[in-house]
């Protein structure tokens, strides 16, 4: 027979197994994906970032200058996530949790833009790489 200390563990077992599998989470990028925004191969993981649809639906960007364009295009009560690969680590960032920055490097569609999990890492690449002055007609994906 069962005693209540372990029939009390089986119950919280359930319950935290079941909770926290909602939330949205990044999906990998692989070789043959295109940019929803340009339809550019998404080639260097450095700049890659995505917006994920609450139906679920992953759209994936070569450039951040991409997505942000995109951002405006797709009304916020229907992203459920959004995600930017951090410049220097690859690793996945939330984008509300980012420090996104323009540098003086070269990115998939020119918009100089790069993602960093720490503000500081940030600051001391944009220190070490300042932005370059650009117009309108220097890049059609720059936003502000």
């Amino acid at each position: 027979m069962m005693n209540h200390s372990m029939a009390l563990c089986l119950v919280l077992a359930f319950l935290t197994a079941g909770c926290g599998g909602n939330e949205p989470r990044p999906v990998d990028i692989f070789p043959e994906d295109l940019c929803a925004g340009c339809r550019m191969a998404i080639s260097d993981a450095r700049f890659a970032s995505e917006i994920i649809a609450t139906d679920g639906t992953v759209h994936k960007y070569d450039d951040i200058g991409c997505l942000l364009h995109a951002r405006q295009a797709i009304p916020v009560d229907e992203i459920a996530a959004i995600f930017v690969k951090d410049y220097e680590t690859l690793a996945w960032v939330p984008y509300g949790r980012s420090t996104i920055v323009s540098a003086g490097i070269h990115t998939p569609m020119a918009s100089g833009r790069i993602a960093f999990a720490s503000a500081d890492r940030a600051a001391a690449f944009v220190k070490a790489h300042p932005p370059e002055e650009k117009t309108g007609e220097d890049c059609e994906a720059c936003t502000d």
